[in-house]
């Protein structure tokens, strides 16, 4: 019954959507192109952010930009005057149209101008490389920004902006506020394994899994839990998504572009400028003050998908800044964040030549009531019952062959977190993923205690691994966030959290990689280069890898096995591949040469790689890595409020149902 009224509300509010006047609202296709002006901006001179089709969460707080565009894309001539008027209106239901500033009961905001160049096509984006004189369009833009607003109940609204005697342009939104599910989530765990597809689950179950007769003994310990749906990937202008506007979706419910952190990108210089959306952590801060927060990632801690849960900026670049975001918010938006519990790496951007402005901010953190831990034996040995601090490494953190098995790898590598530049960061001192979990779960359990709490896990180097091409680290990581699943549900059932616990298991975006078939190592390594590609079996030859897990634990005994997996992606630069593990350092697949050339990387030929085969590139200029692909990922779901995860859906309305869940949408303050 309670879905039944839901699904109510939403059919009556798309009735409402579908009840077009003439001249009115169009509901446009994406329009065909590579180069558009500006994301999600389809009208030829007006852009209003957020986006038409933009849903929010009744009472959510999101900013509202309107920009007009002069131009012309004959860049012989000169650039027209920019707009000097325009008229901002808004409207609810259909109903009467009322001034922007009058509607919201803010002041008008002042006008601001600004140039930007519009790369307009492949010959211009490319000027360089193919020596032509192409130039990018020269766009005066004029603009308003009002901050802070709130659509506070939920229906159908309509933004327009209008700029001459017969040109307007309209948005349309949806807000909604849902009802709560058949139980409320107490706590909410979500699990992030960056960059990872099906394709990949399929491996790391035949690496980490044993089966007789082709019948595999058990699975992954996440493949048993109660829903499974499909998330679709693709930003809010193109196919392909980046860790930062796929990780925003998943916060804040809105689509977003490649870089970009809870804003929607506007087309001004400044980074911090761009009109912003909340985020579930700072609802959760705002609706259901006393619940735990935590941030846990294997990344640098200001990377883009755990930076997703505390941080706004057009640029996810701008590091120094998100670590001031990560205590001090944004101003004149929300309260900040400040997780409950904050480990990973980065700690180069928390004191030191990186740091915002050289702010120490190890002393804010203390100031901040926090408790610091800076390796494994102190993070072990922590229990209390202060906010928790941890970064363990400059950088993102070492994968789980250099923290396991290759630990002489991380020798010399200066990283420790005192950043004096001399001491080492060894990777048998770093934690790993199920080490930061589950010290995470029992502090925010202390600290949240009846009211609950939220947890972002990241597994970061499945992507970073998958971006060149080191699939059996890769792999490691995801099987290494399989063993922290497993153990989180022993924990939580062990505390008395696991029934009242929703459990996210999902990826933010693809990368094309799968399994083709399996390769005889020493075939490989004994056959003449012509004759290597013989090593490879497929169909009734595959047969199966000689991985193992005679200890139990949860990974391979021998990750160098005669029998190793076939796999690869459908992109990326020229490389070589021989499908064995790079033991004396992640590998590099391509560099770029003295003549700026990207090739093959030498140190493969003469290394693990010297027995193997030559992969042609795919890639457009410049690009020395892999990159995502736009398929639809996986989540599994086990918990209260898991039966809102199923089927397929696109990636803005998790953040709606992990709020369902939560009972986010119960106040529309």
């Amino acid at each position: 019954m309670v879905q039944l009224k839901t699904f109510v509300c939403l059919a009556q509010l798309a009735a409402l959507a579908l009840a077009v006047k003439p001249n009115d609202y169009q509901r446009v296709p994406d329009q065909e192109g590579q180069y558009p002006r500006l994301g999600a901006c389809p009208d030829k001179h007006a852009c209003i952010f957020p986006p038409t089709e933009s849903q929010f969460l009744a009472g959510g707080y999101f900013d509202l930009r309107v920009e007009l565009h002069a131009y012309d894309e004959d860049t012989t001539k000169p650039v027209p005057s920019p707009f000097t008027t325009f008229k901002t209106t808004v409207r609810k239901n259909h109903g009467s149209w009322k001034d922007a500033s009058q509607y919201f009961h803010a002041s008008v905001p002042p006008l601001e101008q600004w140039h930007f160049n519009w790369t307009q096509s492949i010959e211009t984006k490319y000027a360089k490389q193919l020596a032509l004189d192409a130039k990018p369009v020269d766009v005066a833009v004029t603009s308003r920004v009002w901050r802070k607003l709130q659509f506070k109940q939920p229906g159908v609204y309509d933004v327009k902006v209008e700029y001459g005697p017969k040109s307007s342009y309209v948005a349309r939104y949806t807000v909604v506020q849902p009802t709560a599910p058949k139980q409320k989530a107490k706590n909410v765990i979500l699990f992030i394994s960056d960059g990872t597809n099906t394709g990949a689950i399929t491996a790391a179950r035949a690496l980490a899994r044993q089966h007789t007769s082709g019948k595999y003994h058990d699975l992954l310990s996440f493949e048993s839990f109660d829903e499974l749906g499909h998330v679709i990937t693709n930003s809010v202008d193109s196919l392909l998504t980046d860790s930062a506007n796929s990780a925003t979706a998943y916060a804040s419910g809105h689509k977003s572009s490649p870089s970009a952190l809870n804003v929607y990108a506007d087309s001004s210089a400044d980074p911090l400028d761009d009109p912003k959306i909340e985020t579930i952590t700072e609802l959760i801060r705002r609706r259901q003050p006393g619940k735990a927060i935590g941030i846990v990632s294997t990344a640098y801690i200001q990377d883009a998908t755990p930076a997703a849960f505390y941080s706004h900026t057009r640029q996810r670049s701008v590091s120094g800044e998100i670590t001031r975001q990560f205590l001090h918010g944004v101003p004149h938006w929300t309260d900040p964040v400040v997780p409950d519990v904050f480990l990973g790496g980065g700690a180069e951007y928390f004191s030191g030549n990186k740091s915002l402005n050289g702010t120490d901010f190890y002393k804010e953190v203390t100031k901040a009531g926090y408790a610091s831990v800076f390796n494994k034996k102190d993070l072990t040995k922590y229990n209390g019952k202060d906010k928790l601090f941890g970064v363990f490494r400059q950088g993102n953190m070492d994968v789980w062959f250099e923290r396991n098995l290759y630990v002489n790898n991380t020798v010399g590598n200066k990283a420790n977190p005192d950043n004096q530049g001399k001491n080492d960061a060894l990777g048998s001192d770093q934690p790993g993923l199920q080490d930061m979990t589950l010290k995470a779960l029992e502090v925010l359990k202390k600290r949240g205690g009846n009211k609950g709490f939220f947890l972002m896990s990241e597994a970061a180097s499945v992507d970073k691994q998958m971006h060149t091409f080191d699939y059996s680290r890769a792999l490691a990581d995801l099987i290494e966030l399989d063993v922290t699943i497993k153990k989180t549900v022993e924990w939580l059932k062990e505390n008395g959290e696991y029934e009242d616990t929703l459990i996210i298991v999902t990826a933010d975006h693809s990368h094309s990689f799968d399994v083709y078939g399996s390769v005889d190592a020493q075939f490989m390594r004994s056959a003449k280069e012509g004759d290597r590609l013989g090593a490879i079996g497929v169909y009734e030859n595959a047969g199966f890898p000689g991985y193992v897990d005679e200890d139990g634990d949860g990974f391979p005994d021998n990750w160098h096995p005669e029998v190793t997996l076939a796999f690869g992606t459908n992109n990326g630069p020229a490389h070589y591949e021989a499908w064995q593990v790079s033991a004396n350092a992640p590998r590099y697949p391509s560099v770029t040469d003295d003549h700026g050339v990207i090739v093959p990387n030498p140190k493969d030929m003469a290394g693990n790689f010297g027995h193997g085969v030559l992969v042609n590139n795919n890639l457009p200029f410049g690009n020395t890595q892999g990159v995502h692909s736009m398929s639809d990922v996986f989540l599994y779901s086990h918990g209260p409020g898991s039966e809102l995860f199923k089927k397929t859906f696109e990636n803005w309305q998790v953040f709606f149902k992990m709020a369902q869940a939560l009972g986010l949408g119960e106040s529309n303050q």
